[in-house]
């Protein structure tokens, strides 16, 4: 069994080696002869086509290596269409010869031949025509053309290249006329035959692998009609980019007014005279974030709300140790102690996330991945901003003056657009292409210009400038605080203790956690709470009654902790969301490539 084993993957191993030698010895053949003819005419309209004929003798292996031969011919020169048309392929006889055509790369591939192997000589005529072969230039108007292409491993015994004028171009020849041969890049002349009435051009040499023939002849000025894409447009070259930049000038100056707007309310919400003290007893965590714009950790600070309010109460239940962490760990656990003290729609909704079906004593353990829990992250925060705009904290206004600008930009946009529409076939410069960036942000900055903006109300102001208050006193030092305090109600000294004479709340204190949390404040926080529990003897919070029942060297560490593990719990909760001299072979049009295949 071994033995045959062995054999069979030596055989595979061989099949493997050969055809991987075969694929790389595709263009290891030559050509006995290459003869291309070019006739030139002008059409009705002056522009400049050519049929082209190719007639490739080449010389393959005797061994089973090649099924035909690729051409393949650029898709454009000089910035204009230029792909063979009307392809035919036959063989010396005349006889068909299959082949199949595929654009890639900027180039049209003709492969020649079908799956059968080809061996010893073997004649390919290939026929086509090619549009707008003759270009302008400041001095001339010239063909120059690579006629023999530069990209090909293979020998050519014979090279014949023939170019034929009808008598429009034959007429307005300047008299010269250039050949270049060799490697690419290579400026070695060569020479080149008129006949007696200067309308055939003529060239005879050979080529070894990787060296071309390029032919220029160049004709008077304005003899030949060049297409659009070769001609200079304002309306499609130029305008665009001054219409786009208008649009960004226009959506710019109109994007200044709106925020010179937006800037204007933010003034008179920070110079309200109606100034609330105290804790916000109408707004909540979520209204405060879309109030005030700042926060972070909304819900974090929304469960925090919830729970020195006495409507929940966060419990830290024993999570088992792993295989290699032995260390217990404390999992955050909600309870539902008492829905009804929760009277807002927002604090309503946000339990009946957490506590479908609302039964006291229920709890909700932080789950992983929680598509449901994602959904109360996100959309708790959206009911809020609507709500602050319902409840008549904020309004949404449009700048109207920015908005027709908004408009008038968006309508230079769209012309912008029409007008690359219709120069999609022609060489994009750098102007279209800068029009095209600055269109794009016309477009965004139209967008802002159009669209209405949330600014707060007097009522909003006001609540603005409480907050604001609020996020002072959770700043201040010691000093400052108990100054700035007074005017806070209920009193900082209230203390309420639960039935049990385990729970305790320091009821201001612990009602700015929250918006400790929601402003990024509560390392500090932690710290002067802490401190007011060790002054007035609370042994624990009634909303944390677990706060010191597992070791914790201290208050601040402990409520640092319970902060981190919900903030924790929360977060892992949401899923993770390119004639006259100085040219070169392979330096004009066509040429292309060969090879085998």
């Amino acid at each position: 069994m071994w033995p045959v084993m062995m054999s069979a993957m030596a055989l595979s191993l061989l099949i493997l080696s050969g055809s991987a030698h075969a694929d790389q010895d595709l263009d290891d053949f030559s050509y006995t002869s290459w003869d291309v003819s070019y006739d030139l005419r002008l059409d009705a309209q002056g522009r400049a086509h050519a049929q082209v004929s190719e007639e490739l003798v080449a010389q393959f292996p005797q061994v089973d290596q090649n099924r035909g031969i690729i051409r393949s011919l650029p898709l454009r020169y000089q910035g204009a269409p230029a792909a063979p048309e009307d392809i035919t392929v036959t063989d010396a006889s005349g006889n068909p010869v299959p082949f199949e055509t595929d654009d890639d790369n900027g180039f049209r591939n003709i492969s020649i031949g079908d799956d059968s192997f080809v061996h010893g000589t073997q004649t390919y005529v290939i026929n086509y025509q090619v549009n707008d072969v003759v270009h302008a230039t400041e001095q001339v108007d010239e063909f120059y053309w690579d006629v023999v292409p530069v990209d090909r491993n293979q020998d050519i015994d014979q090279v014949h290249a023939e170019v034929s004028l009808d008598s429009s171009l034959a007429s307005a020849l300047t008299g010269s006329t250039a050949c270049y041969l060799g490697d690419p890049d290579n400026t070695t002349r060569c020479d080149i035959k008129a006949s007696s009435d200067d309308t055939v051009y003529e060239v005879s040499t050979s080529l070894a692998a990787g060296q071309g023939l390029t032919m220029a002849i160049g004709f008077q000025p304005a003899t030949v009609t060049q297409p659009v894409e070769r001609q200079d447009s304002f309306v499609l070259d130029v305008l665009p980019l001054i219409l786009a930049g208008g649009a960004v000038l226009i959506a710019g100056a109109s994007a200044l007014a709106v925020v010179f707007m937006i800037h204007n309310y933010r003034l008179k919400a920070n110079r309200t005279t109606n100034t609330l003290h105290g804790l916000p007893e109408e707004l909540n965590p979520l209204l405060a974030h879309s109030i005030t714009g700042k926060g972070r950790d909304v819900i974090i600070a929304s469960i925090l709300d919830l729970a020195v309010r006495g409507i929940i109460q966060i419990e830290a239940h024993e999570k088992r140790p792993g295989i290699f962490n032995t260390k217990t760990k404390y999992q955050p656990v909600l309870r539902l102690i008492n829905p009804d003290l929760a009277t807002d729609p927002l604090d309503k909704q946000l339990l009946a996330g957490l506590f479908p079906g609302l039964g006291i004593n229920s709890t909700f353990d932080f789950p992983k991945n929680s598509t449901e829990f994602t959904h109360i992250v996100q959309y708790s925060p959206k009911s809020a901003g609507q709500a602050a705009i319902d409840r008549g904290y904020q309004k949404k206004i449009r700048h109207r003056l920015a908005a027709i600008g908004g408009w008038i930009a968006l309508g230079l946009v769209l012309v912008v657009a029409v007008l690359a529409i219709l120069g999609v076939r022609r060489e994009t410069g750098p102007a279209m292409i800068i029009a095209i960036i600055l269109s794009g942000l016309a477009v965004l900055l139209a967008i802002f210009d159009i669209a209405k903006h949330r600014v707060l109300t007097a009522k909003g102001s006001a609540a603005k400038a409480q907050l604001d208050g609020v996020h002072e006193v959770l700043e201040a030092s010691e000093a400052q605080r108990l100054e700035l305090m007074q005017s806070f109600a209920p009193a900082h000294r209230k203390t309420t203790d639960t039935q049990d004479g385990r729970g305790t709340v320091i009821e201001l204190y612990d009602r700015l956690l929250p918006y400790a949390v929601l402003f990024g404040l509560q390392k500090h926080w932690t710290k002067v709470l802490s401190q007011a529990y060790q002054r007035h003897l609370v042994k624990a919070p009634f909303w944390y009654p677990g706060l010191l029942d597992h070791g914790a060297v201290g208050f601040s560490d402990a409520l640092g902790q319970m902060l981190s593990s919900v903030s924790s719990a929360a977060s892992t909760s949401s899923p993770g969301t390119g004639s006259t001299g100085g040219g070169f072979a392979g330096g004009g049009g066509g040429g292309g490539a060969a090879g085998g295949r």
